[in-house]
């Protein structure tokens, strides 16, 4: 007997007939089994995306799987004997199903080992079961409820590229969401606008004829000092990085040839690829060798305490911005290149040709045209300089010593990692209440950051280019 295989061209004709041969009322009932067979595959994948958040859904993936491996099972039956097709997905994906089920049974509601620093939810594991069964037999099931044409197998691969992007989206809007209902409550215009503070001194005092000394504490909660910090580092990374990666990015289209050009490109490609860490071990770096030299004050910072008693610190804003500046430079190079590139041959020719010079045509023609992508280099490098955290984690501080650029610096990211680590306890104890507050504002300043992105390229384009 001729087995027909499931999307072979004998399948596909074989379907076809056996559909055409079916009545009205058949059909109809073939197209309810096809479609009932979507819904526990695409509460599946609903469940699954929920579950990479939540654990209080633990209870149904078992029961859901069982479910579906029984009803791919009948799909294979149902297509072996009244489709006369032998659809060994339907098969595979009830053996996959069927384990999967049976491996969440005997999975402990935590697990732990494995060299995790950690516990690890059993819906961890629920979610990856269920949206590598569901996902692929509902594109198996869609392709058979739109009638198994070569039309139904591209548009039943869509899921396959679709359902990643909801689960981002979703994934984001969860994380959104969560960061709003903790965050929220706490956050209020006096506690952006006052800076922490945790000081303790004394006072000598008199008292018939003896001293005492009277101590003194300010335990005050804020986070004025790192939204600012953070807003200071996006300007001081943009005023760096801009002309910098502007003149890389025109220097490898117009003047550079050659060689030399190939090793500012693998340097920028390099030199955005490099671990953060090692970064950050620069900035220190930097701080050690310069803390004795008269470049003190710049890279190593310095703060006057409550008494006027200067100090060195352990690293400034400037010292921070220009390690940021080292991952934006690429960002910005790049994106200057490809903007001068895409500008049309014959604009630059014909300006050229009217007897202008190069400079002029670089400065009239190429850049105001190269505008919108050099102002979504920067602006992508703003919102990578406000979430930095670990280019600059060995220099920062927390914020008290003031707000300049050879001041101790800070940011809303350093802010969170203090209220989540036991470093400085003082700290933790005062601000932790705060820390999703912290967190809400900086994702809003990234997102609003993208939002300027889209909406500066698109007005500049159409100002500069007409589209």
């Amino acid at each position: 007997m001729n087995r027909r295989t499931a999307g072979s061209p004998d399948m596909v004709r074989g379907y076809q007939r056996a559909t055409k041969k079916m009545t009205l009322r058949e059909r109809f009932f073939d197209k309810l089994i096809w479609g009932f067979g979507m819904i526990p595959s695409g509460i599946g994948i609903i469940l699954g995306v929920l579950s990479l958040s939540l654990n209080s859904l633990d209870i149904f993936p078992i029961p859901l799987l069982a479910f579906l491996s029984f009803y791919l099972i009948t799909l294979f039956f149902y297509c072996r004997y009244y489709k006369k097709v032998w659809d060994w997905k339907f098969l595979i994906l009830f053996s996959v199903s069927a384990i999967f089920a049976i491996i969440l049974k005997i999975t402990p509601e935590y697990s732990y080992g494995f060299h995790i620093s950690g516990l690890i939810h059993r819906s961890f594991f629920s979610a990856i079961f269920l949206l590598a069964t569901a996902i692929p037999a509902f594109c198996c099931i869609l392709y058979y409820f739109l009638g198994a044409t070569p039309n139904a197998d591209d548009l039943s691969h869509y899921p396959i590229i679709i359902i990643p992007i909801v689960l981002i989206l979703t994934a984001f809007f969860i994380i959104l969401w969560h960061l709003f209902e903790l965050g929220f409550p706490n956050l209020n215009w006096h506690i952006i606008i006052t800076p922490y503070l945790w000081q303790s001194w004394s006072t000598e005092v008199w008292n018939t004829g003896w001293p005492q000394w009277i101590p003194h504490f300010i335990h005050q909660a804020g986070i004025r000092n790192y939204v600012l910090g953070t807003l200071l580092l996006i300007i001081l990374t943009s005023i760096i990085s801009l002309p910098i990666g502007m003149a890389v990015g025109i220097y490898i289209t117009e003047y550079s040839k050659g060689w030399l050009a190939n090793i500012i490109k693998f340097s920028c490609s390099s030199l955005r690829s490099i671990s953060v860490f090692i970064l950050g071990l620069t900035a220190i770096s930097l701080v050690t060798l310069t803390r004795n030299s008269i470049f003190a004050a710049v890279f190593a910072g310095y703060f006057y305490d409550r008494n006027g008693n200067f100090h060195i610190s352990s690293g400034s804003f400037i010292t921070a911005a220009i390690i940021i500046s080292m991952l934006v430079i690429p960002v910005i190079a790049r994106a200057t290149e490809e903007g001068i590139r895409s500008t049309p041959k014959e604009i630059k020719e014909g300006s050229l040709a009217l007897g202008t010079s190069q400079f002029y045509t670089l400065n009239h023609i190429l850049i105001p045209w190269s505008l919108p992508n050099i102002v979504t280099g920067v602006l992508l490098g703003c919102a990578e300089a406000a979430g930095s955290l670990a280019t600059i984690w060995f220099i920062c501080g927390t914020g008290e010593q003031g707000l300049t650029p050879f001041s101790p610096p800070t940011s809303l990211s350093y802010f969170i990692y203090l209220c989540l680590g036991d470093v400085n306890v003082g700290f933790k104890n005062t601000e932790q209440y705060y820390q999703y507050s912290a967190a809400l504002i900086l994702i809003l300043i990234t997102i609003g950051l993208s939002i300027a992105v889209l909406l500066l390229r698109r007005r500049l384009n159409k100002r500069l280019k007409g589209v």
